[in-house]
């Protein structure tokens, strides 16, 4: 089936591409997204489902409260497997040096341990929240 690039799949793709660092349950968008282009709430499900499905979403399901939260993946599936993310403003940075990949690839190496690539995100405090 052939996915069409609606009005309001451009108008929520445009507002994820907007705020890459940042993550948002679906109510977060439907309060969010521009009242002057509305979306409704099974477009923005539809939408989202098939994103994370395509690798341009990451899903996480926050372990208290049960909630779902979706962040906007610049890089697609082919996004760096490190992420660092500050648990005060939810910034998320993607390690994509590849010095960074091979310190990686030799810490993995040196202790037998693969990789979950779809959800290698380190907590912390970044530096402008210290």
């Amino acid at each position: 089936m052939k996915a069409y690039a609606t009005r309001q799949r451009k108008v929520l793709l445009a507002f994820l591409q907007k705020h890459q660092d940042e993550k948002f349950t679906v109510e977060d968008l439907l309060q969010q997204l521009p009242e002057n282009l509305p979306v409704s709430r099974s477009a923005v499900y539809r939408n989202i489902d098939k994103m994370v499905q395509d690798g341009f979403l990451r899903k996480e399901v926050q372990q208290q409260g049960r909630k779902t939260f979706y962040q906007y993946l610049a890089c697609g599936s082919s996004c760096s497997r490190l992420h660092l993310q500050c648990e005060k403003c939810g910034k998320t940075m993607h390690l994509d040096k590849l010095e960074d990949e091979e310190k990686l690839q030799q810490l993995l190496q040196q202790n037998g341990f693969k990789l979950d690539e779809h959800a290698t995100l380190i907590m912390g405090i970044c530096k402008k929240c210290r």
